[in-house]
């Protein structure tokens, strides 16, 4: 998945709530098809909440793919 600008506003904020054991309510409609697609693909997960809100929560498929990615990636290391 090629991740744009709004995917990644999208993922910050999930993960970030997810640090505190929580997701996120969208405030922005224009984020929802990053949204969908980002839980199409297995980083977030649909939960309705309060009042039938619909709220997007990290996934610990997304927690292991980004730790992957820090232990692969080796821009500016030296072995």
């Amino acid at each position: 998945m090629e991740f744009r600008q709004d995917h990644l506003h999208v993922a910050f904020a999930a993960c970030a709530a997810a640090q505190a054991g929580g997701g996120v309510v969208l405030d922005d409609p224009g984020l929802y098809v990053a949204a969908h697609d980002l839980a199409e693909q297995g980083w977030l997960e649909r939960r309705f909440v309060t009042h039938g809100e619909l709220s997007w929560w990290w996934t610990p498929a997304a927690e292991t793919a980004v730790g992957l990615s820090a232990l692969t990636d080796v821009t500016g290391r030296e072995n």
